[in-house]
């Protein structure tokens, strides 16, 4: 056989082992993961961002952590703040003239901020460049809603009313990176928190009007939720110690109404959030107790003056609208 027709044999054969080799080790091991791993997109984010798409103005920006941001662009059809591909990204806002540090700071808001002084045009202006990324986990991260608001209005399409915040479950999760760059500065980096979300494993009637519900942390540490006629009392234990008391816990009613009690001369900061079932308990650290996502997510916008809750599909993704007046 002359060698002009084997070498396309050989090579024919060379691209079917390659073929074969990718298939299994490959392309077949992440079609069965993509088959097991179910949509990546819910239910819950469909309808809701179908609902964006039908219920709000067209200008409206929707503000959330970057993650959903490409499906909030193709399926709501909205403008973001930022999105995967521009997770990096920066805003920058033009000041008339030289700005003094006051008017630098204002404009910037969070500490970590860029300033220049240049001239456009023949006209002197001053920018001051924050990062997206910190800005919207300082939204997520701050206790004050002002700062979050003075934030959000540097994002709001010009002559536009409408503007939307996404607090969705997820975030939950995520507390570690959206506490971490907020609190981020070149010197000391940034600080992680995170929510404890403990399971119950055990519960006890300790006299006809009080129970004991038990929820584990490890294998010596416990949240304890004391039940005496309704009314909730959280507790941490370690070991065989006594147990010490929580210092603020939100709860429900069977009615469906809510509660936020502090406790008394509570020894340990932070917060115990109960779900309704009360399957479940939520350990939030001092420092994200008070953060507006605590508040928006599980509190759903309670006390907050600027926030109003819009939205709510199946408690995974809750939608405020932002008003600025």
């Amino acid at each position: 056989m002359c060698m002009t027709r084997v070498r396309p044999i050989l090579s024919f054969v060379v691209f079917l082992v390659i073929v074969t080799v990718l298939f299994y080790f490959y392309i077949s091991p992440s079609s069965s993961i993509a088959r097991g791993s179910g949509t990546v997109l819910s239910d819950n984010w469909w309808e809701g961002l179908n609902w964006i798409k039908n219920n709000t103005a067209e200008c409206a920006t929707i503000a959330t952590y970057w993650d959903p941001g490409h499906f909030i662009t193709g399926i709501a059809r909205r403008p973001v703040v930022f999105d995967g591909a521009s997770q990096g990204a920066t805003r920058t806002l033009t000041l008339p003239g030289n700005a003094t540090e006051e008017e630098i700071q204002a404009a910037a808001v969070i500490p970590q901020y860029r300033a220049e002084r240049v001239r456009e045009n023949g006209t002197e202006v001053t920018k001051v460049t924050t990062a997206r990324i910190q800005d919207i986990a300082t939204t997520l991260y701050t206790a004050d809603e002002d700062t979050a608001l003075r934030i959000l209005s540097k994002y709001r399409n010009p002559g536009c009313d409408e503007m939307y915040y996404i607090a969705s479950s997820d975030l939950i999760g995520k507390s570690v990176w959206w506490s971490y760059f907020a609190t981020w500065t070149p010197v000391e980096k940034g600080v992680q928190y995170n929510y404890a979300i403990l399971s119950l494993s055990q519960q006890r009637d300790i006299d006809l009007n009080t129970r004991l519900y038990i929820y584990p942390i490890s294998t010596d540490q416990s949240i304890l939720l004391v039940d005496a006629n309704s009314t909730l009392t959280p507790l941490f234990q370690q070991g065989n110690l006594a147990p010490v008391r929580v210092e603020r816990i939100v709860y429900f009613l069977p009615d469906g109404s809510g509660i936020s009690r502090d406790v008394p001369d509570a020894e340990v900061k932070g917060l115990v959030w109960v779900d309704p079932s009360r399957q479940v308990v939520v350990f939030a650290p001092p420092q994200i107790a008070d953060s507006l996502f605590t508040r928006l997510f599980f509190m759903n916008g309670q006390g907050l003056e600027h926030f109003q809750l819009v939205g709510n599909w199946g408690g995974e993704l809750k939608l405020f609208r932002v008003t600025f007046d």
